[in-house]
């Protein structure tokens, strides 16, 4: 037993964030830890600032991160990288679920497909960042036959699924893979995509080389800000300081994710990029079940509640926001 704590503390010294791995010893066993590299992030990953205040912090591949608030542009972010390899091959076996795409997301897509049938041009061309095996891109070839789609995403099996299932153009990688297109998009969309994006500065500055003038960007995120900084908020005003030390997980926030992303901070980022109008509004919900009606009755709800105050309050678990570009 003592050889097993002994070795579990050697990975715990290995491994990034433990600043006291000897409290973690009996964790790490339990979670079976294995030695993880990752890289510690000492700036902002969008506006390079070095000043932050920490939010929380939680478990992931066996290191402890830190959720930080950048105090110059308000993001949240992730403060360990883990090994892009190990993230590499998770991509490659996460979110292949088909029944979860062709149903239970099905009121989701089909919300923004209707925004997207009503940006786009005839024949116009459409890119899905992140589009997986491309079920969204199909929602929308559905509708509107004449558009040219092409669908992104880091995994190259969703990629292969994607092109010789439906036949869709693919561009298979990161945003390296983006940034070398050169031609324009008259609708881009990212649903639930951005917050996997370790170089998020190069995704912003990417865009405006992507979309043509009069262009629409589509962006799906979770609407979990104000939760997690309130939670948070009580969580250490409660706890004793040895239990915060211990914490190894972020209420209503998603281990994956490298981002919580705020309305503030999504309208203002876009309009520093030349975006004119950006708009958000609350995104429909994921399908429970076939006979569940007070979900949609819940979602016309928020929908309600959103057009009063202007699009001040969101309280939909998602939310779309909407930009042009008219430049």
């Amino acid at each position: 037993m003592e050889e097993q704590r002994q070795k579990m503390l050697e990975v715990l010294q290995f491994n990034k964030g433990f600043i006291h791995p000897v409290r973690w010893i009996d964790y790490g066993l339990s979670h079976n830890f294995r030695k993880v590299q990752a890289e510690e992030l000492q700036e902002c990953p969008d506006c390079k600032w070095r000043s932050f205040d920490v939010v929380g912090q939680y478990i992931y591949y066996s290191t402890l991160v830190s959720l930080r608030a950048c105090t110059r542009c308000g993001l949240l972010f992730s403060d360990k990288r883990i090994d892009s390899r190990v993230i590499q091959s998770h991509f490659e076996q996460a979110y292949k679920d088909e029944v979860y795409f062709l149903d239970r997301r099905r009121r989701i897509f089909d919300q923004i497909c209707t925004v997207a049938d009503l940006a786009a041009v005839e024949g116009g061309n459409v890119l899905d960042v992140g589009g997986a095996k491309g079920h969204l891109l199909a929602t929308l070839k559905k509708r509107r036959p004449d558009l040219h789609v092409v669908l992104n995403d880091l995994s190259q099996e969703a990629c292969n699924y994607a092109a010789q299932k439906y036949g869709f153009r693919t561009l298979c990688g990161d945003v390296n893979a983006l940034q070398s297109k050169a031609f324009k998009f008259g609708v881009i969309i990212m649903s639930d995509v951005i917050y996997y994006e370790p170089e998020l500065y190069k995704l912003w500055r990417a865009l405006p080389d992507l979309i043509s003038k009069n262009g629409v960007l589509i962006i799906r995120v979770p609407n979990r800000y104000l939760l997690i900084r309130l939670w948070q908020f009580v969580i250490r005003a409660v706890e004793s300081r040895m239990k915060s030390e211990m914490q190894d997980h972020i209420k209503f926030f998603n281990s994956e994710h490298l981002y919580v992303f705020s309305r503030r901070y999504l309208v203002t980022r876009l309009k520093e990029l030349g975006f004119t109008h950006v708009t958000a509004v609350p995104s429909d919900l994921l399908v429970r079940n076939p006979g569940d009606f007070w979900r949609p009755l819940y979602f016309y709800l928020c929908k309600m509640l959103s057009i009063l105050s202007f699009g001040r309050l969101i309280f939909t678990p998602s939310m779309l926001v909407i930009a042009k570009n008219d430049q």
